[in-house]
């Protein structure tokens, strides 16, 4: 591990001025992911900023017919959360069963979206039920926070302060991982709000997508939809160690009706 300053500020003002003076810093979170690439010499910041003392970037709320989930709230916290359990069930779902426990005491919701691996869980969660991403300076929608491999819209500095999730009943997440990481290989992410069924996928391609294919269509068409037929164009699909391009899309096409059936 290379040599690095280490600060903890206690708000957020303070943490973003120390990120502006510094060389090469980096915001540390739960760092399930930081200090890993830093032991492999992989990231080597000049200063980690952890912000773990930054009271406002914590919390889960409900106001206003949606769900508030502030930035440094752990996997465990967003699994276990009451007002998510009645409000989006399928999100808690997916927080418990990112990784293992150890991972998701210390891992939180903004260091996952921030980090962007095309494997991660929540991505799909973001764009399935609409939900914005709220920093120091704005508000990004889901569907244009999300760039490509482990690249966001975020600028240098910009932080997540908190995600605003609309309130969904009906929703389920389903996930095909890998037995050792617990990454998704295939994970989908599906939504009703009365009108509309929205389902996103993560760990097939490069980042998470809408399956705007399916997208819009009653639950009665959807019970009867044949899957098999979808062609998925404009999609390219990831292959390595886990799992070929034709594997990812065939498994896409099998469990989508698990997901619809878990749903409704």
């Amino acid at each position: 591990m290379y040599k690095f300053k280490y600060h903890k500020p206690t708000s957020l003002e303070e943490g973003i001025n120390l990120f502006k003076e510094k060389e090469f810093p980096k915001y540390l979170s739960g760092g399930m992911t930081l200090i890993p690439s830093m032991k492999q010499l992989l990231s080597s910041p000049t200063d980690l900023i952890d912000i773990q003392d930054i009271k406002e970037l914590k919390g889960i709320y409900e106001s206003e017919n949606k769900i508030i989930i502030g930035a440094l709230t752990t996997h465990n916290e967003v699994a276990h959360s009451s007002i998510i359990k009645k409000n989006i069930k399928g999100l808690s779902y997916l927080a418990s069963k990112i990784a293992d426990n150890a991972v998701r005491n210390s891992g939180t919701i903004g260091g996952s979206i921030c980090n962007a691996d095309p494997a991660a869980d929540y991505p799909a969660a973001l764009l399935s039920l609409h939900a914005t991403i709220n920093t120091n300076i704005r508000e990004i929608l889901a569907k244009d926070f999300f760039i490509d491999m482990f690249e966001t819209k975020l600028e240098d500095s910009e932080i997540v302060k908190s995600v605003t999730f609309p309130i969904k009943k009906k929703s389920f997440y389903l996930k095909f991982s890998s037995q050792a990481s617990k990454y998704a290989i295939v994970g989908m992410f599906g939504s009703f709000d009365g009108d509309r069924v929205s389902v996103s996928i993560t760990g097939a391609a490069n980042k998470a997508f809408s399956l705007e294919e399916i997208n819009n269509q009653s639950p009665n068409q959807l019970k009867v939809y044949d899957f098999d037929k979808l062609e998925f164009n404009e999609i390219s699909f990831n292959s390595d160690i886990h799992a070929s391009a034709e594997y990812r899309s065939s498994l896409i096409k099998n469990m989508l009706p698990n997901l619809i059936n878990n749903i409704f």
